[in-house]
């Protein structure tokens, strides 16, 4: 399954996402996980404790199928890494790698590209996480109308409600607007708001070995399994990613 965390709009818990999914994934039995750390801000990279000053493979490479060996993340079996490079790098050769890998979920950077539009077109799920809000709202009408004008349907587009308060009308109104639009599309699990899940990256972990019993990582549990039926059919036809 290879999956793509997209949204145009920058604070809305993309990185977040892709490091607590992908874990989410690999402890609950999908398969090899794929981290892909495509925002030149290298966020993903550092949030799992895995920055270097020192050059090496890094995404670049991965994308232009360059040899060279995805980093294992710390305390996470089944989980590993591309980072990320200071530079956004060209998307040369397939427009999605071959990764030998279940799982691929690559964090994408807010702004737009024709590699990034590649990359979105061999992709099986686009991941839009939004805060429920009025400026989440505008975010997702740039992306649509983005993929839109990209020539990328919506069929393969899930939009994830994060940082969640259900003691904001706000929150409940649009999450209500967003699921009577978009049906289907509109995952049934939210992200909830959660210090702790704020302070994970700072330690270089993923909300499971950081927090364990906490809101952020019972709900990023829930989303894994939300997603997996599809990915396990997949292995099933002896599809692989």
């Amino acid at each position: 399954m290879r999956a793509m965390i997209c949204n145009q709009k920058g604070g809305v818990g993309k990185t977040t996402t892709a490091a607590n999914l992908g874990a989410a994934l690999a402890r609950a039995g999908a398969g090899r996980v794929l981290l892909v750390d495509l925002d030149p801000q290298m966020h993903l990279t550092a949030a799992l404790g895995l920055a270097s000053e020192e050059p090496g493979w890094s995404v670049a490479d991965w994308l232009a199928g360059r040899p060279g060996e995805p980093l294992a993340v710390p305390d996470e079996p089944g989980l590993w890494l591309v980072p990320g490079a200071p530079e956004a790098p060209a998307v040369v050769g397939e427009a999605f790698p071959d990764s030998g890998f279940d799982w691929v979920l690559i964090d994408a950077p807010p702004s737009w590209s024709e590699g990034l539009a590649r990359l979105m077109q061999g992709a099986d799920l686009v991941i839009c996480p939004l805060e429920p809000d009025f400026l989440g709202l505008q975010g997702l009408n740039r992306l649509l109308r983005t993929m839109q004008g990209a020539g990328l349907d919506w069929s393969r587009l899930r939009l994830l409600a994060t940082r969640v308060s259900d003691r904001l009308a706000v929150h409940r109104e649009v999450r209500a607007r967003l699921a009577e639009r978009f049906g289907e599309s509109f995952l049934p699990v939210a992200i909830r708001s959660s210090v702790k899940l704020a302070e994970a990256p700072g330690r270089g972990r993923t909300i499971f070995t950081h927090a364990p019993a906490s809101t952020g990582a019972s709900d990023h549990a829930a989303l894994a399994r939300l997603l997996m039926p599809s990915g396990r059919r997949a292995r099933r036809k002896g599809t692989r990613t």
